[in-house]
């Protein structure tokens, strides 16, 4: 995969460096103007390793909670750049009397315009509020309420930057407000989901409705329910402790692809996160890697090796395989007559 100079790319996006949000849309055209050998089939997993390496490095904070789908790629919907402090700009103290839950921390330290103006949004709300007297809120509520724009909480850390959100300094649970969980799209298998057991997650809708579909018809179905998440949008999967019945585990399945591998692995830390233990829905991917593959961009061995680790060790080396030769194996692969005979119980 092309790797993207990270730094060219920040001068085509802030060349003032003044920081602030930009849509991926506008991530995407920078990157292609600057490499134009990269295909539009492949430039949307470009842009998605891009931010990915942006955000690791410090360089911009990733939308969470909104995506697009560029092809098969779900991407985050925008970044914000942090910018750089020009030699002209004016880090300077707050100036303003500010509220006992501010002001141990927050009277001497030199802020930024934005930074400011966030803290005086603050400190007018706690004074409005009486130090945050008021019902609980979700984030972009808040956000919007403070400084009218209700993506400002979206990123990590929030606008602002680690000067106003390091520990021990602004927080959500001071501004009453907290991130709600996505809703994640479920469906029983029986009538009768309020005992404990597992859930079967799909990547894709089609075989969202192939395994409702399969398990419905089986007197003794092997999970309780099936999932579906949206590409790389696995955040709805942290609301799974609100489901009606306790998930004893969460078997994941994906494409057999790199992207799909990535997700995979995502999709169960995610879960793992929200209390609920995870992995890869064993019998399905050996059904998977069975079925006739699609061409696909080949992978390095190294990265190939490292993708193939969260599958079950018994498909491990055919799945390698396939993705070192340049083939893929899509989820849809699996169709109804595919599964309907298939015992999908270990």
């Amino acid at each position: 995969m092309t790797s993207v100079d990270l730094t060219a790319l920040i001068a085509a996006l802030d060349p003032e460096g003044r920081g602030g949000r930009r849509h991926t849309d506008d991530i995407a055209a920078a990157i292609g103007a600057q490499n134009l050998g990269i295909e539009a089939s492949a430039l949307p997993e470009v842009v998605h390793d891009a931010i990915k390496r942006g955000e690791q490095e410090g360089l911009w904070s990733a939308s969470r909670t909104t995506t697009i789908r560029r092809g098969r790629t779900v991407l985050p919907k925008a970044v914000t750049l942090q910018g750089t402090v020009r030699p002209g700009d004016k880090l300077l103290p707050v100036g303003v009397p500010l509220r006992s839950e501010l002001a141990s921390w927050a009277a001497t330290l030199r802020l930024s315009e934005t930074q400011r103006q966030i803290l005086l949004a603050v400190n007018d709300w706690l004074r409005r509020t009486n130090g945050g007297r008021v019902p609980v809120a979700s984030v972009a509520e808040r956000a919007y309420e403070l400084v009218r724009d209700e993506k400002a909480f979206d990123t990590n850390p929030p606008r602002g930057g680690g000067t106003l959100w390091a520990p021990g300094r602004l927080t959500f649970e001071l501004l009453r407000c907290e991130r709600l969980p996505t809703p994640l799209v479920w469906e029983p298998v029986t009538p009768d989901v309020n005992q404990p057991g597992a859930i079967v997650c799909a990547e894709n809708h089609a075989t969202f409705r192939t395994l409702l579909r399969v398990l419905r018809a089986r007197s003794a179905p092997p999970w309780a329910a099936v999932a579906w998440v949206q590409g790389r949008n696995t955040a709805p999967l942290e609301s799974l402790p609100t489901l009606p019945f306790p998930i004893t585990r969460l078997e994941y399945l994906g494409d057999l692809d790199v992207a799909g591998l990535q997700i995979a692995s995502t999709a169960c830390t995610t879960a793992e996160r929200a209390g609920v233990p995870a992995g890869p829905a064993e019998r399905l991917w050996a059904l998977l890697v069975a079925q006739p593959p699609r061409p696909a961009r080949p992978t390095p061995d190294s990265e190939a090796q490292r993708l193939v680790k969260w599958l079950p060790a018994t498909v491990r080396d055919q799945a390698r395989d396939l993705l070192v030769t340049g083939y893929a194996v899509p989820q849809e692969a699996l169709r109804f007559d595919v599964l309907s005979d298939t015992p999908l119980a270990l």
